[in-house]
């Protein structure tokens, strides 16, 4: 049975997606990975209902790109395994180069979701719940049990997150539409990254 929340998530984008009148301004965003020997077992198809794999298929040295449907052109490489800094750098490249406010569709990679003011977690000290209740202003101290802590932090933390790139996009006038898990089938790039790398392999054989 599929979970409530990816069921929530999917309702939520495909609503937001409607109500967009000009997708000519709509900017689909990803990355994909190239090994110097590329071999595939597996093709990205558009009738897969729940996921496409992420994990490399080839051997040798990995080649990172990132690629946005309506950029100028691709703006950055990585011959390493990417990280927020290495995509935030791309990203500001990025909304520097679109002209007008445009939707920014991509996913929830972890280096697409690093979060503004991000509630602690049990596996954390004391010291850093005191440090986030206080930074939200909520009274709090040491003398605290952490159990105390975890109860304030749940009551007051926010609804739903605010992402680090959301916000650097929300300042320049676009805003960013977020896939929901295990649906990158309605990110139209994921497509063209299949079909080019499909004739990369004929290429190569």
């Amino acid at each position: 049975m599929e979970r409530t929340d990816i069921a929530l998530a999917r309702c939520t984008f495909l609503r937001q997606a409607k109500n967009i009148n000009d997708w000519s301004k709509v900017v689909f965003l990803d990355e994909t990975w190239l090994n110097a020997n590329h071999t595939v077992g597996k093709c990205w198809t558009d009738d897969t209902a729940q996921s496409c794999t992420k994990v490399p298929e080839g051997k040798g040295e990995r080649l990172i790109i990132c690629h946005a449907g309506t950029a100028v052109k691709k703006t950055t490489e990585y011959r390493e395994e990417m990280n927020y800094e290495k995509f935030k750098d791309w990203f500001i490249g990025l909304l520097n180069n679109l002209k007008e406010p445009m939707t920014i569709i991509m996913d929830n990679a972890p280096y697409h979701s690093v979060q503004v003011n991000k509630p602690p977690n049990r596996s954390q000290r004391k010291s850093e719940f005191v440090k986030w209740l206080s930074d939200n202003r909520v009274t709090a101290d040491m003398k605290m049990l952490k159990t105390e802590l975890i109860a304030l932090v749940r009551r007051h933390k926010p609804a739903t997150p605010t992402y680090a790139l959301d916000e650097m996009a929300k300042e320049k006038g676009h805003q960013v539409l977020r896939l929901p898990p295990y649906h990158c089938q309605y990110n139209a790039i994921e497509m063209i990254w299949a079909q080019i790398k499909g004739m990369l392999l004929i290429f190569f054989q």
